[in-house]
Parts: C-alpha cells; structure tokens; sequence
C-alpha cells in the first residue's frame, strides 16, 4: 500500500503512551516518516504552582514514551522531541521545520483544548498542513450521546442514563 504522506508528526497531549495510541497507529499506516512531539504549555503550566506532581507525571511518563520509540525506531523517527513555550505556536513551528504533510493527534474534548485546535489547524493549513485527530480514549465520540434536541447533555445523571442505554443498545446488537 502507497503511503499518503513523505512526513507526518503525532502531537501527545494528554495521551502520553506508545501502545493503543490511534493518532500514532494512523501516522504509522499513512506516513512514510513519523515524528512524535510533546509540547509544555506554557499557557497551562504558568497558572501551576512551581513544584506541581502533575508535571513530574507528565516527564516521568514522557521519558518512558521516548525509551519505547527509540525501541521502535524504524517506524518513527528516534526519540520523542519535547517543546517548552505555547502549544500552539510551538506544534505549528515545529511541523513546519520538519515538513511535514500532516499532524495527527487524538481528540480533546474540552472547550479551551477545542480552541486551540481550532487555531492549530488554521495556522498549519496557511502552510498547507493537514490536521488529523482521532477517537482515543474515549467509548463514544463527541456527537454519540447527544440530547434529544440534539445538543450535549448539561447536566450529568441525564447523560449517564443516555450513556448507559447506547452501551447496552451496542452490546444487544453485537452479542444478541
């Protein structure tokens, strides 16, 4: 099978592994190179107090992310690179530097994260860089479980129920 794209980046963000990853699996099938890049938002860290667990969390499990892809080396370009600066401006730059054709990332649902991506996306397009997310770590996406007029729950136990029935629903169709 052809390759679509000479070059692509994957972009962790709260999805910090290397196995079952969906962004990594399609740059993977759809790229001939993969990069694989984690970015410190400064835009996040700066409202952080100075010794925050949260972040030694993230460096802990980033250095066992680079471990595994320097095992795989091959199918990605060796080691992981780690920005510090704004996510946003960061990822676009450093797709750019390494012509890529295409970032991948998993989806992040919540309504800063939507944003940004909003952003990421228009800014790689001027250079005429696709952006890719993908399901990830989630049973249901964004639009599954949605109120009978169409729109997200606002309230939690009403779309607990929803959620519950569409599960039970899949699993009467799958395994009747």
């Amino acid at each position: 099978m052809e390759t679509p794209f000479s070059c692509g980046l994957v972009w962790l963000r709260r999805d910090l592994r290397v196995s079952d990853h969906a962004a990594l699996h399609q740059a993977l099938k759809h790229c001939q190179r993969v990069h694989v890049a984690f970015v410190f938002d400064t835009e996040i860290l700066d409202a952080l107090p100075r010794a925050d667990r949260r972040v030694e969390f993230i460096r802990e499990s980033l250095v066992e992310v680079d471990a595994r892809l320097r095992e795989m080396a091959g199918q990605t370009q060796a080691g992981l690179i780690v920005r510090h600066g704004v996510a946003k401006d960061k990822i676009v730059k450093l797709a750019h530097h390494l012509q890529v054709q295409a970032v991948f990332a998993n989806h992040d649902d919540e309504p800063d994260a939507l944003a940004r991506d909003a952003q990421v996306r228009g800014a790689l397009a001027n250079f005429g860089i696709g952006f890719q997310t993908f399901k990830d770590h989630v049973i249901f996406e964004r639009s599954e479980v949605l109120t009978q007029m169409g729109n997200p729950y606002g309230v939690f136990t009403p779309y607990k129920n929803a959620w519950l029935q569409k599960v039970n629903d899949y699993y009467l169709k799958s395994y009747p």
